[in-house]
């Protein structure tokens, strides 16, 4: 297999990237290993545990896993080819929240105590979906009705339109302001080494910093990228439901949310697994074109911790690490307690 040219900017991603991703890059597995970037930290998703690894404030890499939970309902919905997304972006979501507070604690040389309890984490992830629901879909598809009214015009794919360019322009305007933020930015680095440890496990090299800096940082199964195909499907879906009143707009937005992202997340694995395909190189190139904002040039620092991530997810699957990987030195992340509890 030729190896893919490297990249000279993450910050844009150009034709030569677009084409290191869908050319070089072989079908993705059935079930493919995703990530996450947190604070000075990345987590990575398997089959049934994830793996995580932080950039302590001493330096060193603390790492740690957790076996992903199970039970009827997640069983019988993972059968369901919509259901099974619901479940994977609801696991992320839970799962991601309640990491990304714990890494700013590690980040912050809090390792032991544990401030932010599943609970604080729970009210802190329904608080991101009501505001994520309300500003980036509900808010946008009540203000194109009202604008496009306002303005003379009695056309539902005017007022989808409208809505659809507010929607992105929320998005973009939301995720470039805060990566104007040093910590952010951090975030975002690390969010391009998790991308880049992806690439080179799915292609079959080893782990290393050099075969990770080959790699562009974006990648066709991005959140990033979901959001994008969130939108475009959701303009779809909605716009089948013909023209509602506005509290009928915000209702069904709120319902058809969940519907929504699983369908979104079925084109997402198409378009990961057929990304040689012409058609799905081009479904694929606006997520990847937001990718500029959202993934940016890490250092061999950040590569050593993403690296670390995904070692300690295929470990705690039984899974084997590629020959020839480079093992960062890490040490265990000591079990954390709520505040006020003895140890």
């Amino acid at each position: 297999m030729r190896r893919p040219r490297g990249v000279a900017s993450s910050r844009a991603i150009s034709a030569a990237t677009l084409r290191a991703i869908t050319r070089f890059a072989v079908t993705a597995e059935p079930v493919a290993y995703g990530g996450q970037a947190l604070v000075d930290g990345v987590l990575m998703r398997g089959r049934t545990h994830v793996g995580v690894a932080f950039r302590a404030k001493d330096g060193s890499i603390a790492t740690a896993t957790e076996a992903l939970g199970g039970g009827v309902v997640r069983r019988l919905l993972a059968k369901i080819p919509a259901g099974r997304g619901v479940v994977v972006l609801w696991e992320t979501l839970a799962l991601g929240s309640r990491w990304l507070l714990r890494s700013a604690e590690v980040s912050a040389g809090d390792e032991q105590s544990e401030s932010s309890s599943r609970a604080f984490g729970a009210l802190v992830l329904v608080m991101t979906l009501v505001l994520a629901i309300g500003v980036f879909n509900v808010l946008p598809a009540v203000a194109s009705t009202l604008l496009v009214r306002a303005l003379g015009f009695n056309s539902l794919l005017l007022e989808r339109a409208v809505d659809g360019i507010m929607q992105m322009g929320i998005l973009i305007g939301y995720l470039s302001l805060v990566g104007r933020s040093s910590d952010v930015d951090r975030t975002y680095r690390y969010h391009g080494a998790e991308h880049r440890a992806i690439h080179a496990y799915e292609n079959g090299q080893a782990l290393t910093r050099k075969n990770l800096g080959t790699w562009p940082t974006a990648h066709p199964r991005c959140g990033t990228e979901f959001l994008v195909v969130v939108i475009l499907v959701s303009l779809v879906a909605f716009s089948l439901l013909g023209r509602l009143d506005p509290l009928a707009t915000v209702l069904s937005r709120v319902v058809g949310i969940p519907l929504v992202a699983g369908i979104s997340y079925e084109i997402l694995r198409l378009l990961g697994r057929y990304r040689n395909n012409p058609i799905a190189h081009a479904l694929a190139a606006p997520g990847l074109a937001v990718q500029r904002i959202t993934t940016r040039q890490p250092d061999e620092a950040m590569h050593d911790v993403a690296i670390a991530a995904l070692e300690a997810a295929l470990v705690a699957e039984g899974a084997a690490i590629p020959a020839g990987s480079e093992r960062p030195a890490t040490r265990p992340l000591p079990a954390a307690t709520k505040k006020g509890e003895a140890r």
